[in-house]
C-alpha cells in the first residue's frame, strides 16, 4: 500500500517536472513574443514619446531571458501542482470534501486570471502614470530628469507587481475559506464585523502601493465581497432550514 503511494508520488513529481521543462522551453522558444505581450500595456503611456530600454552589461539581455522564462514556468507549474494535489487527495476525501477543494481550486484560478487582466490593464499604466510624474518639470523647477530604463530593472518590476496583484486577489479565496468555516457562527461574525473591516484596510495597506486611491479600493472590494458572501451564506441556511422543516417526518 506505502509502495503504491510512493510510486504515485514518483510519477506525478516526473509529470511536474515535464511539465515545468515542456513550458519553459516554449517560452524561450517564443521570449520575443513573450517580452512584447509583458511591454504592450506600458505602450499606452508612450503615445507620443518613444518607449526604449537599455541594457548596461553584456549578459543582461541573456539573462532576463532566463528570468521570464523561470518566472512563466514556475507560475504556470503552480496550477499543475494543485491539479495533481487535488487528483492525489481525491481517494481519501468525502464527496463534499472533494466539492470545496474544487471550489477553491476553480476560485483560485479565476482570480488568478482576472489579477493578471487587471494588471496589464489598469495597474502597470497607472503605475507609470504615477512614477514618471515626478520627471515632469514644474515652471519653477531648475532641474529635469528623464527615464532609460534597463529592461533588468523593467522585467524585475512586473514580476514584482504581478505578486503583489496577485496575492492581493488571492486574499478573496482565503475569505471565501474564512466565511465557509464560520458559517455556524454568524452571531460571532456580526460581533466582529468593525474588526474585520479595520483587518481589511490594515490588509490593503500593507499590500498596496503608498497611496490612498489604491488602498481604498482594495479595502472596499474586499468589504464588498465580504458582505456578499455573508448574504449567500445566509441565504445558503435559510434554503437548507426550508427543505429540513418540508420533509414529512417518519413515524412507525
Amino acid at each position: 500500500m506505502f509502495s503504491n503511494f510512493l510510486k504515485e508520488i514518483k510519477n506525478r513529481s516526473f509529470l511536474l517536472l515535464l511539465t515545468w521543462l515542456s513550458v519553459a522551453s516554449v517560452s524561450y522558444l517564443y521570449k520575443e513574443t513573450l517580452i512584447f505581450l509583458i511591454v504592450k500595456p506600458s505602450l499606452t503611456i508612450f503615445q507620443t514619446n518613444s518607449l526604449y530600454f537599455i541594457f548596461t552589461n553584456l549578459t543582461d539581455l541573456f539573462l532576463m531571458y532566463l528570468n521570464l522564462t523561470f518566472f512563466l514556468a514556475t507560475q504556470i507549474s503552480l496550477f499543475f501542482i494543485g491539479y495533481h494535489l487535488l487528483l492525489f487527495l481525491a481517494p481519501g476525501l468525502h464527496n463534499f470534501e472533494y466539492k470545496k477543494l474544487v471550489i477553491v481550486f476553480s476560485l483560485s484560478f479565476l482570480f488568478w486570471i482576472l489579477s493578471v487582466i487587471i494588471l496589464n490593464s489598469y495597474i502597470l499604466p497607472i503605475s507609470w502614470q504615477f512614477f514618471l510624474s515626478f520627471q515632469t518639470p514644474t515652471n519653477q523647477s531648475m532641474i529635469s530628469f528623464h527615464l532609460e530604463a534597463k529592461i533588468t530593472e523593467y522585467i524585475n518590476f512586473y514580476i514584482c507587481l504581478y505578486y503583489i496583484c496577485c496575492l492581493n486577489f488571492q486574499l478573496f479565496v482565503f475569505l471565501f475559506i474564512f466565511l465557509d468555516y464560520m458559517k455556524e457562527r454568524l452571531n460571532l461574525l456580526r460581533t466582529l464585523r468593525k474588526f474585520t473591516y479595520f483587518g481589511f484596510f490594515l490588509i490593503a495597506t500593507l499590500l498596496t502601493p503608498p497611496d490612498v486611491f489604491s488602498q481604498v479600493i482594495l479595502g472596499l472590494s474586499l468589504i464588498a465581497f465580504f458582505e456578499i458572501l455573508v448574504v449567500g451564506v445566509i441565504l445558503k441556511i435559510n434554503l437548507l432550514k426550508n427543505d429540513l422543516m418540508r420533509q414529512p417526518i417518519k413515524t412507525n
